[in-house]
């Protein structure tokens, strides 16, 4: 398989992971967890956060429904900051909890969402073998933990940077703080193709260091993060200094 035929397959895999029923482009609505019983958006029941989590108190009537039992008088859960869980159904839809900047909130994930009922498909700049880079990963002595601006102005989140990778791009040596991301590292940088023809910013992940910390930089893989599709992402942005003073030119561009 050709490497353009290989980012063609890579291409179908992420957007039929991106039209899960229940996937980024279900996302209809997002609420913080107030400490007081109160409504959420379209939801029955009453929803409220304390020091214990998250609950949620309905009646059966209302038709919500955890680990496939129908809420008669309240349930919590709680989730660690950073992570999520698909916690309540209501019909169709899914609740999640998730934790952000030491604040719970819950998100709606509706299949009939118009985001995801009228997907046809993220489009890309033209596969090009020249946006496939060399890199060298250059690993902090201690992760370093900085705070991160977010797609959500009311709130900021923090990053863990591992190091740097230092990447050539038109003979031109470029450092961008990484973090881990899979057996990789995930590089979220802003461009000069930024609020033009791409996102605000956008993020890539590199092969795995070799033992010499060498990595491969595909720009061809470069993907918007969830905000890009829907107001709801809490993405984080780039840390301070990932910025290129150059357009990159591959990957995804914003979408229609």
């Amino acid at each position: 398989m050709s490497t353009h035929e290989e980012w063609l397959a890579w291409r179908s895999s992420r957007e039929a992971d991106l039209a899960q029923e229940h996937g980024w482009l279900s996302l209809t609505g997002f609420a913080w967890l107030t400490d007081g019983p109160a409504s959420v958006a379209d939801l029955p029941g009453t929803w409220w956060a304390d020091d214990d989590g998250a609950h949620v108190a309905a009646n059966p009537e209302d038709r919500l429904v955890v680990d496939d039992e129908p809420v008669a008088g309240s349930v919590a859960a709680d989730v660690a900051e950073g992570a999520s869980l698909l916690w309540v159904r209501h019909d169709e839809r899914v609740v999640e909890l998730l934790r952000r900047g030491g604040r719970l909130a819950v998100r709606v994930r509706d299949p009939r969402a118009t985001t995801l009922r009228d997907f046809t498909g993220v489009p890309t700049f033209k596969h090009d073998p020249a946006w496939v880079r060399p890199g060298r990963f250059v690993p902090a002595s201690a992760p370093r933990v900085v705070d991160v601006r977010t797609a959500r102005a009311d709130l900021v989140q923090q990053a863990r940077l591992v190091g740097a990778v230092d990447v050539d791009i038109a003979g031109e040596r470029h450092r961008l703080d990484a973090v881990s991301h899979g057996e990789g590292l995930g590089l979220l940088f802003h461009d000069t193709t930024n609020g033009v023809s791409t996102a605000r910013w956008r993020t890539v992940t590199t092969t795995a260091p070799d033992a010499d910390g060498n990595v491969v930089v595909d720009f061809n893989r470069t993907v918007n993060l969830p905000f890009a599709f829907t107001d709801h992402g809490t993405c984080p942005a780039p840390p301070a200094h990932n910025r290129l003073d150059l357009a990159v030119t591959a990957g995804e561009r914003a979408p229609a």
